[in-house]
């Protein structure tokens, strides 16, 4: 809700804190105008109309304007719900009141002023600074149909009323769905509670980390310090991945909570012009879904620790979004994205899921219902639960550890690639013979048993790769000193099992 005081008018934000916007003229909305004082039928039969009270009584409704980059956009805000609209859908608020006077002259008075709704003369509506209710250092908020849910550590609280929260907030953020406190899920559990049991293939620790991570995307509080992208990823490493294991459903259920756009990873360039033109200060989660084979994370590191700069959008000014303003990044992959540095582990969370799930046995084959669209509302009720206890479980005790499956082989791949990995599994016992092995031999042999003959990997490079390995497996690399060609050998260490 916008009030007024003075010359200066107010959009009250989160934590009851308000942002102030000066008027650039006189204060003409103090006033209250009703649709007959703007526009009338004179005795002469013309038509008496006010721009002044006009302007007046489209910010009475709600009608303001913000500034996106170097542009206006208009939005309107009723019951301290915000949306963006465009010149037509303030057309048609007008014409809502305008046919309540059943004055077909007048009605056709406004429909021939189509200067009325350019977007020139909708200028003079004020321009306010919206502090948009954001999760807290300790609180985060779901913004149900029946009010506001509140998610501490210590538990779930809500629903709150709108009229008596009184937090600006995004209409497209209030869920199509009333939320129920009284749910148990103790005695009746979601079906989502077990789909995720089935992921983590019935291990506790596995099922805790899923959760928390979750949780962690649902919170919507962001800073550089605790800002992450969230990797999916299934648990089972293959040359041939097939998918169809649930990750895709995963960001879906957090589709459900928070404003998510989608992006097709097989075609996504990051480096691409208008790559990242969807995004906007409304969405809160931003899905690289099933990206290929060699995706560079490292092109999102800036993203990840300072926010969405620059973005470029179709025939629009540029816009940049702070890291608190922006969204978080879930990239799902059947495939093990490169990167094994510290610099990447730092940036992401991961998900690593049971393939229980494939594509002759999929989740409808499970449970004969599909889920969101099949489900009563007894079942959203107690997902919402579920989910929402993710949340408080993330508040409580951040994101649980949990051991990779074939740790070392996948950190490995991270750090030079999957063909590497494979070969090396094949020609261990050979590469620690005591006389050692040359190393132009040992790469050329690497490239033609894995079909990448003619491929640009220098010596040096090779022997970063063995490094790599040594490093991660417990074996020390040892040159071969005084020979021709190099060569060198691999010793395992007293470390290794």
């Amino acid at each position: 809700m916008i009030t007024n005081s003075d010359n200066n008018r107010t959009a009250i934000g989160m934590s009851g804190r308000e942002r102030t916007v000066h008027l650039k003229s006189a204060d003409i909305s103090t006033n209250c105008f009703s649709i007959e004082d703007i526009i009338q039928e004179k005795e002469n039969n013309k038509i008496s109309f006010s721009s002044t009270k006009f302007i007046a009584f489209l910010q009475r409704e709600g009608v303001s304007k913000v500034k996106v980059g170097n542009e206006f956009e208009l939005v309107l805000i009723q019951d301290y719900v915000v949306s963006k609209i465009t010149t037509s859908e303030v057309k048609d608020l007008v014409l809502k009141r305008i046919v309540s006077l059943e004055n077909d002259r007048i009605t056709d008075y406004i429909l021939n002023k189509t200067a009325l709704f350019s977007m020139k003369y909708l200028d003079a509506v004020e321009t306010v600074c919206l502090k948009m209710h954001r999760d807290t250092p300790e609180k985060s908020y779901f913004y149900f149909r029946n009010g506001v849910v509140k998610v501490t550590a210590n538990g779930i609280e809500g629903p709150v009323p709108y009229r008596v929260f009184k937090r600006l907030i995004w209409k497209d953020h209030i869920l199509e769905r009333d939320y129920n406190p009284d749910t148990d899920i103790e005695k009746y559990p979601p079906v989502f509670e077990n789909f995720i049991t089935k992921l983590s293939n019935n291990e506790e620790e596995r099922f805790m980390r899923i959760c928390t991570v979750l949780g962690y995307c649902l919170y919507d509080y962001k800073t550089s310090a605790n800002s992450r992208a969230v990797v999916i990823n299934d648990e089972n490493v293959s040359s041939n991945p097939e998918g169809g294991s649930g990750k895709s459903l995963l960001v879906s259920a957090l589709s459900k909570f928070r404003k998510t756009v989608f992006y097709d990873g097989k075609t996504f360039d990051p480096k691409a012009t208008f790559a990242w033109q969807k995004v906007d200060e409304s969405v809160r989660l931003v899905c690289l879904d099933d990206v290929k084979r060699g995706f560079n994370f490292e092109e999102l590191f800036s993203i990840i620790t300072s926010g969405f700069r620059n973005i470029n959008r179709k025939n629009r000014d540029e816009i940049e979004l702070a890291i608190e303003d922006s969204p978080t990044i879930i990239i799902t992959t059947n495939n093990i994205l490169k990167g094994g540095s510290g610099s990447f582990a730092r940036r992401q969370h991961q998900i690593e899921v049971n393939q229980y799930f494939h594509k002759n046995r999929t989740p409808l084959d499970e449970y004969t219902t599909p889920f969101f669209s099949g489900w009563d509302t007894l079942e959203w009720n107690r997902f919402d639960v579920f989910m929402l206890s993710c949340v408080q479980l993330f508040l409580k005790d951040g994101v649980a550890k949990s051991k990779e499956k074939d740790e070392n082989q996948k950190q490995l791949i991270r750090c030079t690639n999957q063909s590497f990995a494979e070969w090396m599994e094949d020609n261990l016992d050979e590469l620690t013979t005591p006389g050692g092995m040359g190393t132009t031999e040992m790469r050329d042999r690497y490239l033609y048993d894995t079909n990448q003959k003619g491929a640009a990997i220098s010596d040096r490079k090779f022997t970063d790769y063995m490094k790599s390995f040594c490093d991660i497996y417990s074996y020390q690399y040892e040159s071969i000193p005084n020979l021709r060609p190099r060569r060198f050998k691999l010793v395992a260490t007293d470390k290794c099992d």
